[in-house]
């Protein structure tokens, strides 16, 4: 009786695995079914094929819309009234997403160290706050957090949006403070007898031992900031960001002759293309295992 119950057991464990398994591939086929189409269609001759053919996946003509857009497209900021083209878009959206996600991850990563690795009564502080900032919705503070940036001078500059996103409030705190608070002290007391100050611990040791977990908290804050448009386009309006672009191709508000949904296509591939180089080079690290190891006696 029991050989039968648990053979039983595993056909609906194998049955169960093999319908979400189907599921999985065709929620899987249909988000790839929607990249391919918009990738294909950006190809596509806005006017007369795409019109008379959208669900067409290959185009008949080839016509290059991402080549009209890095000719053609441009922002024009009301700040300064110059012409932002598609390479300066590029640099400024490398500069904002780089500068903020490397600023909103080192910040919390060190503050969860020292909170995690040594025994303070401001860390008990600092944690009860980021906790606490996570449950209280905060509700219309942005007027004040322009109304203080102008005030700092940090307003429609790169480097002030890299001050205001240096804080260790989120999410990504916790992460770090969990991974550091689980690291076996072994570690800094071996440096230590071995003569290693705090500073050489923490640069030499335990950053690196979590070096996949902050180079994954900087990719995912990096596609954030990478697809932000509002922030730039309230914090840094003389600074447009490809973001901030193709916002303006999808509410029609860009250039003349580029106002169709085939170059909207284009726009958004050249949004895209940076974020899936990074995956590719990186993937690697990023599925690779976060556990610490054993200490080596």
């Amino acid at each position: 009786m029991e050989k039968i119950k648990n053979r039983s057991k595993k056909v609906a464990l194998s049955a169960f695995g093999i319908i979400l398994l189907v599921v999985l591939a065709i929620y899987a086929v249909s988000l790839l079914g929607l990249l391919l189409w918009g990738f294909f269609a950006s190809f596509k001759e806005p006017i007369v094929e795409f019109t008379d053919r959208p669900y067409q996946l290959f185009p008949q003509k080839w016509t290059f819309n991402i080549g009209k857009i890095f000719n053609s497209f441009y922002v024009k900021p009301s700040t300064t009234g110059k012409n932002v083209y598609v390479e300066m878009l590029l640099v400024y959206s490398l500069l904002y997403s780089v500068g903020c996600g490397v600023a909103s991850t080192i910040v919390p990563c060190l503050t969860a160290y020292v909170c995690a690795r040594y025994a303070f009564r401001f860390s008990k502080v600092i944690y009860t706050v980021v906790i606490v900032t996570m449950i209280i919705p905060l509700v219309g503070t942005l007027p004040a957090e322009l109304e203080l940036a102008t005030r700092l001078k940090l307003y429609d500059k790169i480097y002030g949006l890299w001050i205001m996103k240096a804080h260790f409030l989120g999410m990504y705190f916790l992460v770090f403070y969990n991974v550091y608070k689980a690291m076996p002290a072994s570690y800094s007391e071996a440096a230590k007898v071995d003569g290693a100050s705090n500073w050489e611990i923490m640069v030499k040791i335990s950053l690196p031992l979590t070096k996949n977990t902050i180079l994954t908290v900087f990719l995912i804050n990096f596609i954030g900031f990478w697809n932000d448009y509002q922030t730039p386009l309230l914090y840094m309006p003389s600074y447009p960001t490809m973001a901030k672009g193709l916002f303006d191709l999808v509410q029609g508000t860009a250039v003349a002759g580029l106002q169709n949904v085939p170059s909207r296509l284009a726009g958004t591939v050249i949004v895209t293309v940076p974020i899936l180089v990074l995956f590719l080079a990186f993937q690697k690290r990023l599925l690779g295992s976060l556990t610490v190891g054993g200490v080596k006696g």
